[in-house]
């Protein structure tokens, strides 16, 4: 069954995805054209509708954090510029080596909110925009 949800993963949704035998867990590759951001639910909700029209599959983690899949960063300048502001915030950009551990069947500690519907994601820059301007709003 885990293999079937990672060749599913990866066919349908452009995830290079694969079972980690150690921890049990389906764990998705990062790099250019993936990465996540980890934010706190209360920060996460509030910033999902001020997200871009693009696709942001986004799954639960402990029910108290949200992990966002995006699409990766495009250069070393804006990985570093998103890391400064990130910083200032509650938000936790996953980054390539890291994979991002993804909901996997037999196990309650991630589930889907919004489910991938293609292997289009929003940048990563959009999403972390959007944390940062719902942070905003809970600082006024």
């Amino acid at each position: 069954m885990i293999e079937q949800r990672c060749a599913i993963y990866e066919r349908r949704f452009g995830l290079a995805a694969y079972h980690d035998p150690s921890s049990g867990h389906i764990l998705a590759a990062t790099d250019r054209h993936t990465a996540g951001v980890l934010a706190p639910r209360s920060l996460a909700a509030a910033a999902f509708p001020l997200r871009d029209s693009g696709s942001v599959p986004a799954f639960s983690v402990s029910g108290n954090r949200w992990m966002f899949l995006t699409d990766g960063v495009p250069d070393a300048q804006t990985v570093q510029q998103m890391l400064i502001t990130a910083f200032r915030y509650p938000i936790v950009p996953i980054l390539a080596p890291t994979p991002v551990a993804l909901p996997t069947l037999g196990s309650a500690l991630r589930s889907w909110l919004y489910g991938p519907r293609s292997p289009a994601r929003s940048p990563i820059t959009i999403v972390v925009a959007a944390l940062q301007t719902a942070a905003h709003r809970f600082d006024s």
